[in-house]
C-alpha cells in the first residue's frame, strides 16, 4: 500500500512517549523486509491513537474477509512517500535517504510480484519507482482522498486481487 506521509495530530508527542513505541516505529523503518504495522498490533494498545483510528479505518474494509487487525499488521506493507508526520501533503524539493529504503522496499514488491496499491502521490511514486508503470498487480484506489481498501474503493478486479493476495 504505497501513501504519502503520516498526518499529524496534537496526540503524537504522547504516543510515541508511551514506552517501546517509539523503538517500534523506527525498528520498523528500518526492517528491510517490514515487521507489523505497530498501529494494528493489539500488544501495543493503539487502537484508539489517532494513527490507530486511522488504520483501522482505512483497512475495516478488509475485516469483512474475516482477518483480524493483528492479520493485517502482518499482511499489508505500507510505504510512505516520506515516512515524516505533517499537516498536510507536500514533496519535499530533495529525496531523502529513508525515501531510498522505501523505493527499495516496493522494487522488492515488484520483484516478487506483489499486489500494490497506490493510494496517494501517484505521480511521485511513479517518478521514484520507474517499474510501477508497468507492474501487472499495480492497483488505484477510486478516490484519491481516502485510501481505504474497500470493494467500494477498488475495481472489483482490484478487491479480488487484493483478496487473494490477502490469503
Amino acid at each position: 500500500m504505497l501513501l504519502a506521509n503520516p498526518g499529524r495530530s496534537v496526540e503524537d508527542q504522547a504516543v510515541y512517549a508511551r514506552r517501546g513505541i517509539t523503538e517500534r516505529a523506527l525498528a520498523n523503518a528500518a526492517s528491510t523486509d517490514g515487521m507489523p504495522m505497530h498501529y494494528l498490533d493489539p500488544a501495543l494498545g493503539l487502537e484508539t491513537t489517532p494513527g490507530g483510528r486511522w488504520w483501522r479505518r482505512t483497512l475495516g474494509g478488509l475485516r469483512s474477509l474475516g482477518y483480524t487487525y493483528g492479520q493485517l499488521a502482518a499482511r499489508v506493507l505500507a510505504v510512505q512517500f516520506h515516512g515524516y508526520h505533517a499537516e498536510a501533503w507536500k514533496p519535499l524539493p530533495i529525496t531523502l535517504p529513508s525515501q531510498r529504503h522505501g523505493f527499495r522496499l516496493v522494487r522488492k514488491a515488484i520483484e516478487r510480484d506483489a499486489v500494490i496499491v497506490l493510494t496517494r502521490a501517484s505521480a511521485q511514486w511513479l517518478v521514484a519507482v520507474p517499474q510501477l508503470a508497468d507492474h501487472r498487480h499495480l492497483l488505484r484506489t477510486n478516490s484519491t482522498r481516502n485510501p481505504a481498501l474497500s470493494d467500494r474503493n477498488l475495481s472489483h478486479e482490484g478487491w479480488e486481487k487484493v483478496r487473494r493476495a490477502l490469503r
